[in-house]
C-alpha cells in the first residue's frame, strides 16, 4: 500500500504537531502515521512494533486516520467526565442511604432512576459511592447460643 500518497500530511509538518503534543499517546499516533508517510515503516505493523502497539491496534489507527484524518485520530476517545447528580441530590441520596433502604448497588440505581429519572450503570454508582465515602454496611455476627434474656438483665442492670 502506497501510505505516501494517502496520508494528506507532509514529514515536517507531521514532526511539528508531534512536537506541540502533550499527551504521549497523540504523540505515538503521529509518530505511527509519520513513519509510515517517510518509508520508515513499509507496513503498519513495522510502525507499531516501533512505537510499542499491537497490529489490532495499528488496523484500527489507520481506519480512524482514513475516515475522519489527523483531527479524528486526536479526538480524545471518552466524553468529558461530569457529575450527573447535583449537590442537593447527593445530599438527598445520603439521607436515603442513612435510612439503610439500600441493601445493593441496584437498590440505589432503581432510587435514582425512580426519583430524578438518572441512568447510572452499576460501575458508575460504584466510582460514586466510593467517591462520597458510602461503604456498605453489614451487621456483626450474633453467636447463635446468645443468652437473649441475660443479655436485656445485664442492660437492666447497667442503667440504675
Amino acid at each position: 500500500m502506497d501510505y505516501n500518497a494517502r496520508i494528506r500530511e507532509s514529514v515536517d509538518d507531521l514532526k511539528q504537531l508531534e512536537a506541540r503534543q502533550k499527551l504521549a499517546r497523540n504523540r505515538d499516533r503521529i509518530r505511527f502515521i509519520r513513519l509510515l508517510k517517510d518509508n520508515t515503516a513499509r507496513s503498519q505493523k513495522q510502525a507499531g512494533l516501533a512505537i510499542g502497539l499491537a497490529q489490532r491496534r495499528t488496523q484500527r489507527l489507520w481506519q480512524t486516520y482514513t475516515q475522519k484524518g489527523m483531527t479524528g485520530l486526536l479526538a480524545p476517545t471518552q466524553p468529558p467526565a461530569f457529575a450527573k447528580l447535583s449537590a442537593y441530590q447527593i445530599a438527598q441520596l445520603q439521607a436515603w442511604l442513612r435510612l439503610d433502604q439500600a441493601q445493593t448497588l441496584t437498590h440505589i440505581q432503581d432510587y435514582v432512576q425512580q426519583r430524578w429519572a438518572i441512568t447510572y450503570l452499576i460501575s458508575g454508582l460504584s466510582k460514586l459511592c466510593k467517591r462520597l465515602q458510602i461503604k456498605p454496611k453489614t451487621a456483626r455476627p450474633v453467636n447463635r447460643r446468645q443468652d437473649l434474656a441475660g443479655r436485656e438483665a445485664f442492660k437492666k442492670t447497667l442503667l440504675t
